[in-house]
């Protein structure tokens, strides 16, 4: 059931009604009241703009803001969780589903750019959290390394294409490779904390070992607790002991974990380039139609 106290957070409900009743009902008491009210008016209507400034978002979509390392977790080898703070202990980074937020840092006198999906949710307020795979020859991961808590970092955003809505899909299939498991986890996140959205979901997560398997301990307590989740794990180099897939995604892989590619299910994809490149071409030849797909 909605909220009806939220109403008062908005102009209209919150301001202008009021205002106008104000104005009205002095109007019908008396004319020489009115610059008492105008007086009121004006001291009501400086504190909301003063506290709406005061509160507003952290992050800017334009504009770059330094963000305050809090925490850094490594979670798996070259891997790490990054925490950095927002401005209020309440707030929650209020982002699209599916968007990233942008990080810049200047390496020699250039400022390179690159694009992380919080892996934090709506119930996380004073911080965000990114996960970070860290690159031998990575330019900005090398940099995020060297990054030590009380350090800030620039953010923007939110930056991103997708426009997920609950239930636009009665099945949605996800296949991430790698690091790419962020944004199909914020997606996942979303739809599993929204009880009036019932879609099902499909996870195939490619990994070269079973060490790359990045929250892997979070997507089985998931696929635990949501009967509408299923995930299937597949590695390049799997152990001995492993009952999972084995090699790249396939084509018969997907039909066997995968939604079907009716009207009524769609296919999000998020891995390294050749990855995309692959499945895109194999989604095709499945049947799936373009406006079905998203590639992050």
């Amino acid at each position: 059931m909605e909220d009806k106290r939220e109403l008062f957070k908005q102009p209209l409900h919150g301001i202008y009604i009021p205002i106008g009743l104000m104005l009205f009902g002095t109007w019908i008491f008396g004319w020489e009241y009115m610059p008492y009210t105008i007086g009121f008016i004006v001291v009501v209507s400086t504190f909301k703009f003063y506290e709406a400034y005061k509160n507003r978002s952290s992050l800017h979509k334009t504009v770059w803001n330094d963000f305050e390392l809090i925490d850094k977790t490594i979670i798996a080898p070259m891997t790490s969780i990054y925490r950095f703070k927002l401005k209020h202990d309440d707030e929650v980074l209020d982002i699209p589903t599916g968007h990233h937020v942008a990080c810049c840092f200047n390496v020699d006198g250039k400022d390179e750019i690159r694009y992380y999906s919080p892996i934090s949710n709506q119930f996380d307020a004073g911080f965000f959290d990114i996960l970070v795979k860290h690159y031998e020859n990575g330019t900005v991961t090398r940099k995020f390394a060297q990054v030590n808590e009380g350090q800030t970092v620039k953010f923007r955003g939110p930056v991103g294409r997708l426009k997920y809505e609950p239930n636009m899909a009665k099945e949605l299939g996800l296949v991430a490779g790698g690091s790419g498991i962020t944004p199909i986890l914020q997606v996942i996140t979303s739809i599993i904390t929204n009880p009036d959205d019932q879609t099902k979901i499909k996870l195939i997560f490619g990994n070269e070992t079973e060490k790359d398997i990045l929250l892997k301990n979070e997507i089985d307590e998931i696929a635990s607790r949501y009967p509408n989740f299923e995930v299937y794990y597949t590695l390049t180099f799997p152990p001995k002991d492993w009952t999972g897939g084995v090699a790249y995604v396939s084509k018969d892989m997907m039909k066997e974990h995968l939604p079907s590619p009716n009207n009524g299910n769609k296919l999000f994809v998020c891995g390294p380039p050749g990855m995309k490149e692959s499945l895109s071409e194999m989604s095709k030849e499945m049947g799936w139609d373009d406006e079905n797909i998203f590639m992050f």
